[in-house]
Parts: C-alpha cells; sequence; structure tokens
C-alpha cells in the first residue's frame, strides 16, 4: 500500500495529460504547515533546504521539533543538547536558526515539544547524566503493575503499544520541568507558538503512580488498579442504556471516575502551560496533536482536548487524522469542528503513507466544513516517499500564497468543578461518546432528558457506593486467603483494523479479507502461515483470556474445543478470528502470592458472587 501511494508516475502522467495543476480560488486566509521532525534539525543546510522548500511551496507554518526525547535543539541550562548535533560546534541552535530563516521567509515558527514522552525504548539510555530518566527515574509512569517501560522483558516490550518512557503527569515535579521548557523557549526566543505533542499517556493501562492511585483511593476507597479490564474500552450506550450486570457497572461507574482524574491532570497541565506562556508572551500561539476520536483521546490517552478547547486553553487544535479513508478523515475533523467552540482547527494529514491526490481529495473535502487550515505529517515523510511530493501537493492545491487566519482573542472560561460522583459520571459519559450528536441521539431513543438521565445517575451513584461500602472490603482477599481463578483459554489471534467511522464499503473490504482468512483455515491450512498473509501486522498474536462477564466473545469461544477456531468476529479495533490452542480449568491460588493482573481476576469472582449475592 505504502509503496503504491509513493508510486506518482501515473499521477504526473494525469498532469500532463490535463496541463498541470488543478485550479481553484485560494483561500484569503488558510494555515499550511508542516512537522519538522528533529532529524532535519542536525545541520544548517538541512534547516536551509527545509526553509527553502516551504517558501517555494507556499506553506505559510512549521511545527520545528526541538524538544523530541526531553534534549534539546536549542540552548538550554537544564536539558540536554541533543546527542545528534555532536559533530555539530557548540555555536550552532538549530531552533535560533531556523527562526531567523524562517521568518526572513515569511513563515511562522512553532517550537513543537514532546511534552510527556521522555526516550524511546529499549535502550541504550541517553548519554548524558542530566538528562531526566538518568536523573529522575522516579518521574517515569507506571503501569497498572507499578513497573515502568523500562522493567519489561523483551517478550514483553514487543507486545506493549507504548512509544516509549514517559513522564508521570500527576507528578507535581513533572509538570514544573514541563513548565520550565515552555518557559525557556519562550523568554528567550521569538516562537510563534509552543506545539505540545504527546501531551497524554500511552494507553488506558498507564498512569497508576503512587500519587493518583493513592488520591482514587482517599476520595472512593476503591483501588483502580482492581477494575477490570473489560472496562477500559468505553462503551457509554451500554452503560446508560443498563446492558451490563449489576458487579460491571460498579466498575464502569469507578472506571470513569479514574479516566476523570487522569484527565484532570492532562488538562491542568495544559491550563497551567497557557498561564506561563502568556505571562510571558501573549501573541504566543499555544497549540496541541491530539488523537482525533474524542473516544479514544480521553477514555484511552486522557486527553480531554474537547475542554481544552470549550475553555480557551489551546488556540489550535491539530487532531492527527492520519490513518483511515476520506469518510473517517472527514468525520473526525467535522466533530473536531463542532467542539472547537469557534477556536482554530486545522487538519493533521499523513502525508507520509498517502499519495499526493489522495491528500488533496481530504483538503477539498475538509474545506467545504470551513477547516481553518491543513498541517502535514512530515516533511522528511514526504521527501522520502517522493523528491517531487511537495511540488505535487503545492500544484494541487496551492494556487496562491496566503496568510495564517486570525486567533480568536479572549482569555480562558473558568472551569466549573465538581467532586460529586453522579456528576462527574455524567460528565464522563458524554465524553465517551464520538459524537455529541450520538449522545444526543441515544437519549432521543431512549426517551430521556439530560436531567432524567442525570437524576438516574444520581440514584445509581448512591447504589455503587453502598455498593462499596459494604462489600468493596469483602471482595478484596487478605494475601493469606485462597482464592479461584476462573476458566481461562489461551488463543491465537488474526486480526485487522477497522475504524467505526470508517466508510461502509472500507469495513467491507476489512471483514472480507478475514474472510478469505477463514475460508484457508476452513479448507486446512496451517493458522500461522494464513496470519501471516491476512493479519494486519504480518503474523497472529497470542493472548489469554480469563473467561468472565464483560468479553464479548466468552460464550463463542467457550462452546468450541481446543483447535477449533472462530468465525470472523467483530471486536472494538476491527475484525478477528480466534483459534483455540489451550483451556486451563479453574484454579485456586494464595491471593498474596498472584501479580496484580491476577489479583484483579481473582477480585472480579469474588465481587460478582458477593453481589449476585446482595441482589
Amino acid at each position: 500500500m505504502f509503496r503504491r501511494s509513493c508510486c506518482l508516475s501515473a499521477l504526473l502522467l494525469l498532469f500532463i495529460v490535463t496541463g498541470g495543476c488543478i485550479m481553484q480560488k485560494a483561500a484569503l486566509r488558510e494555515g499550511r504547515g508542516m512537522w519538522v521532525v528533529r532529524f532535519q534539525l542536525n545541520s544548517p543546510p538541512a534547516l536551509d533546504q527545509v526553509v527553502d522548500d516551504a517558501r517555494q511551496e507556499k506553506f505559510n507554518l512549521l511545527f520545528v521539533q526541538v524538544n523530541g526525547r526531553s534534549d534539546a535543539y536549542y540552548r538550554s541550562p537544564f536539558v540536554p543538547r541533543a546527542e545528534s548535533l555532536a559533530e555539530q560546534p557548540d555555536s550552532f541552535d538549530p531552533l535560533d536558526y531556523v527562526l531567523q530563516r524562517g521568518h526572513d521567509a515569511g513563515l511562522q515558527i512553532h517550537a513543537w515539544l514532546n511534552a510527556l514522552y521522555a526516550w524511546p525504548y529499549p535502550p541504550p539510555y541517553p548519554l548524558s547524566p542530566q538528562h531526566v530518566v538518568n536523573s529522575h527515574p522516579e518521574w517515569l509512569i507506571w503501569d497498572d503493575e507499578g513497573r515502568t517501560l523500562s522493567q519489561y522483558t523483551q517478550n514483553e516490550r514487543v507486545r506493549e503499544s507504548s512509544e516509549g518512557l514517559y513522564l508521570d503527569p500527576a507528578n507535581p515535579l513533572v509538570r514544573d520541568y514541563i513548565l520550565r521548557v515552555c518557559r525557556e523557549i519562550v523568554q528567550e526566543y521569538d516562537v510563534d507558538g509552543i506545539h505540545l505533542d504527546f501531551i497524554r499517556y500511552p494507553g488506558s493501562r498507564w498512569g497508576y503512580n503512587q500519587i493518583p492511585v493513592e488520591t482514587f483511593i482517599q476520595r472512593w476507597g476503591v483501588d483502580p488498579r482492581l477494575l477490570s479490564v473489560w472496562v477500559r474500552n468505553p462503551t457509554p450506550e451500554k452503560f446508560i442504556e443498563g446492558k451490563l450486570p449489576l458487579h460491571l457497572r460498579w466498575q464502569y461507574y469507578y472506571y470513569s471516575l479514574w479516566a476523570e482524574q487522569k484527565s484532570g491532570y492532562i488538562t491542568a497541565l495544559v491550563k497551567d502551560i497557557r498561564r506561563e506562556v502568556k505571562s510571558i508572551r501573549r501573541g504566543v500561539i499555544i497549540s496541541a496533536a491530539v488523537f482525533p476520536d474524542p473516544q479514544v483521546a480521553y477514555y484511552l490517552k486522557g486527553q480531554d482536548w474537547h475542554t481544552w478547547m470549550e475553555q480557551g486553553y489551546l488556540d489550535l487544535l491539530v487532531p492527527m487524522t492520519y490513518h483511515g479513508d476520506p469518510h473517517r478523515v472527514m468525520a473526525e475533523m467535522a466533530e473536531a469542528k463542532k467542539r472547537a467552540q469557534g477556536r482554530l482547527v486545522y487538519a493533521g494529514l499523513g502525508a507520509w503513507i498517502k499519495a499526493p491526490y489522495e491528500i488533496a481529495e481530504e483538503v477539498e473535502g475538509l474545506k467545504g466544513i470551513g477547516m481553518d487550515g491543513f498541517t502535514y505529517f512530515s516533511y522528511q515523510g514526504m521527501k522520502e516517499c517522493d523528491e517531487e511530493y511537495l511540488k505535487q501537493v503545492s500544484c494541487l492545491l496551492h494556487r496562491d500564497r496566503v496568510t495564517p487566519p486570525r486567533l480568536r482573542e479572549g482569555d480562558p472560561a473558568p472551569l466549573q468543578t465538581t467532586t460529586d460522583g453522579a456528576e462527574l459520571l455524567l460528565r464522563s459519559l458524554k465524553r465517551q461518546f464520538f459524537s455529541l450528536e450520538d449522545y444526543q441521539n441515544l437519549l432521543n431513543r431512549l426517551g430521556m432528558t439530560e436531567d432524567t438521565l442525570r437524576e438516574r445517575l444520581r440514584q445509581e451513584a448512591a447504589t455503587f457506593e453502598r455498593i462499596t461500602q459494604e462489600l468493596y472490603a469483602r471482595a478484596v482477599p487478605s494475601s493469606e486467603q485462597t482464592v479461584l481463578l476462573p476458566r481461562s483459554v489461551e488463543v491465537q489471534v488474526i486480526s485487522r483494523a477497522a475504524h467505526p467511522q470508517d466508510a461502509p464499503q472500507t469495513r467491507q473490504e476489512v471483514y472480507l479479507t478475514l474472510q478469505e482468512a477463514y475460508a484457508r483455515l476452513r479448507k486446512g491450512d496451517d493458522f500461522v502461515r494464513v496470519a501471516k498473509q491476512y493479519a494486519q501486522w504480518g503474523g497472529a498474536t497470542t493472548d489469554k483470556v480469563f473467561l468472565q462477564d464483560g468479553w464479548n466473545h466468552t460464550a463463542i469461544i467457550s462452546a468450541l474445543k481446543e483447535g477449533n477456531f472462530t468465525p470472523v468476529l467483530e471486536v472494538p479495533s476491527g475484525y478477528a478470528i480466534y483459534k483455540i490452542i489451550k483451556f486451563h480449568p479453574a484454579e485456586q491460588r494464595v491471593y498474596g502470592k498472584l501479580p496484580v493482573w491476577l489479583k484483579r481476576v481473582a477480585f472480579q469472582e469474588r465481587l460478582a458472587r458477593l453481589i449476585g449475592h446482595r441482589k
């Protein structure tokens, strides 16, 4: 697919036949940006080429990655100089250089900072003892078992989706560190903006450091590490419709409060960055690159960008709509535009994996919904794809030079806060929908108003909190107790991704691809060999699943025998085929000797039984 996208000879032929550029009336104001990854900041000639290309192809903004791994492509007394600059003289300051060249060329230059992402993993670690990973390893984020990524085995690391080592946003010292980075850049350099990337958690199983866990237990009386993995995916419709059993509804309630607490740490950091930067230079633009799906952004990543825009903490939102077909890109950006409260939104487009004509189609469609601008990931990716890529994009989309749109003026609105469980639950549930329209449509279908829902949630929250008071302590075993681990199954999986907002034909293509794999399996072909051809990531994955409430396919899997495989099943991330490797019977274990993930499983069994008896 990538090679096909980058093979532009047919497109060039089309240009010749049709006489060159597509003529269009250019917008009077439009953001046209590129992300410039740090690899292009290693020498003056490389930066000269970036600026010359941007000017020549009529771009007006560069997001320049000057702090990509808690290292500096600028002068800093406390952030170590980037190791890739070792061969350059100490006098070379990439940020200062690109600011001078870029401003001379009429470009806005925004300092792009990877806020919470500290270093890739596995090692080697940073050479400088001053680097935050070396000087403050206690600042690194923990998973739900109390480990940092640096403590993972090689096999565990292969299965983990985190890009690398992150800092813990709940730690006040981490927040002070990031504020200091922003402060020194704005004080020392004439940047046009601060662009925040990786202003999020790696995923739902991260962020269980001591401070946030103890804060949650103190407030709610529940350890978030014990909540079921099956409530870590957003299913607000099921919760509101009452389709979950009571013990899972109890857990969904507390996990929603946990999602609120985690996202609150990120929101507070964004708010503080705005306050710090604007106190130094009010005209600096605050922007952030965010996950475009509001459900994923909020519930899995702690990125409540709806609130950031609603409250005015950001001047500019840049959803990273890199993947998916035009239908998904349009849906994601339309939702971002609705939630932006009149503030600027630029579409972040995946130029390194799509051909120029595909990007042009997306841009033209997005102009129809009033998008304020477009930025492409990334300069280097486009150049590596094809040397003429930038010219193709410019030819298709940049007939005239334009200036960036004006910012919406005004100070942030005061944030309304509450500690009431029912109100926090309602707020969280609304954030868990892909669109505000989906939320309202569900209420309409159920014949409810928001006030009706609020009252029902208030009654349910009271029930959940009574369960906590009466049963939670009994459900958590003592270290010496023998507990039941339920029946489990080892499976191999062939899967392919499909997003709910993809066009129906796109989802159908993914489904039919796995149906081909299923037909091969039914003919007796080897599962691993079929997976290499049909699985999204070139092979089968393995997993062990406990057969408890919460997994949609428990009944299907339980009915099979070892060696059997399922038909194509719909899963949250797309479609999958499971092969049963081995069933394991229920077993008795001593609770205190279990790792955290098995303690969680044992807790689920005890809680479900206690709530069942209570009913």
